[in-house]
């Protein structure tokens, strides 16, 4: 279970979960209101300016798969 850390993305109000190559994951559990349903949050974010881009992301009944691609360097 991850621990709340401080968070550094001024956007995400959530516990660090793990960093990977300038990306960062946070996760957020919020427990139902009554009769609500629980939801978990992921949130992924860049450290830097937009170095990985969103190639796919599909949704399954039990899963989530996110692509991302980094952009290829400029020929000079």
């Amino acid at each position: 279970m991850a621990t709340k850390q401080s968070v550094q993305h001024p956007k995400v109000h959530a516990s660090l979960i793990g960093k990977y190559r300038g990306l960062t994951i946070y996760g957020n559990l919020q427990k139902a209101k009554r009769t609500g349903k629980d939801r978990l949050w992921i949130q992924i974010r860049q450290d830097q300016t937009k170095p990985w881009r969103v190639a796919a992301s599909l949704s399954y009944a039990r899963a989530v798969d996110i692509q991302f691609e980094k952009d290829s360097p400029s020929p000079r």
